[in-house]
């Protein structure tokens, strides 16, 4: 198992934010997390990444504490695209799609062809002398997926990945981020992009995961509905055809 939580609770200032949460994710696996706004989706992902500690449980990443690993051992295992992105960093976007290769020892002529590989996957070919703080916001958030790319790691978090995007690029990232063919956990909050993609859900509720399974076993209108307070309604269609270029 690639990632592995065993009762995991986290307090902020003194308050409960999650509890006793338990989630898997197995090597290829694309996993989302899914539930309301506040619900404790982001604060569970960044205690997975370090970000915070756990005040109970245990988080193990190929069956290491990630708590126990030093920080360069951390990143070669995991690479993470957070929701708070920098929009003002002085740096060409070759340059921070390059800060993912900070854990290992730099090949500058390989780095570069990994930077250049990573930006085309992600739609911005030729785009690495370009200043990142002048990029559009969907544009900023591709660069720092494309720095998750070059970092080559077998576990992937992602946290709000299609942000800022337009539905073109939104289903493109998670179609790409689906044939990585690496670990990822990725907070979602589009339930039919979620249910497309995903081999499996876990859906949080007021701090709990109550559910987890293939989505069209998790995502019934019963759950929906206690979840979120909606009706649903459940069927079943093609959402994504790869883009072709134009001849």
């Amino acid at each position: 198992m690639m990632l592995d939580l065993r009762g995991v609770s986290v307090r902020l200032d003194g308050r409960p934010i999650v509890h006793e949460a338990d989630l898997l994710v197995d090597a290829s696996e694309f996993v989302a997390l899914v539930g309301p706004n506040g619900c404790g989706k982001s604060t569970l992902l960044r205690t997975i990444y370090r970000a915070l500690r756990p005040s109970a449980g245990l988080i193990s990443v190929d069956g290491d504490d990630v708590h126990g690993l030093s920080w360069r051992e951390s990143a070669r295992r995991t690479a993470v695209v957070a929701q708070e992105t920098p929009s003002e960093l002085d740096f060409t976007v070759g340059e921070v799609v390059l800060m993912g290769r900070t854990p290992y020892e730099r090949v500058p002529a390989a780095d570069e062809e990994r930077c250049a590989r990573a930006l085309d996957r992600v739609g911005l070919a030729g785009a690495e002398e370009r200043v990142y703080a002048t990029l559009s916001g969907g544009e900023k958030q591709r660069a720092l997926i494309a720095r998750a790319l070059v970092q080559e790691t077998p576990l992937l978090l992602l946290d709000e990945p299609t942000s800022h995007l337009d539905i073109r690029h939104q289903l493109e990232i998670l179609h790409l981020v689906r044939e990585l063919g690496v670990a990822t956990l990725a907070v979602l909050h589009d339930l039919n992009q979620a249910a497309a993609f995903c081999d499996r859900l876990y859906v949080m509720s007021a701090g709990r995961v109550l559910a987890g399974g293939p989505p069209g076993q998790v995502l019934t209108p019963d759950l929906i509905s206690e979840v979120y307070g909606v009706r649903a309604v459940h069927r079943t269609q093609l959402v994504f055809e790869r883009f072709k270029e134009e001849p």
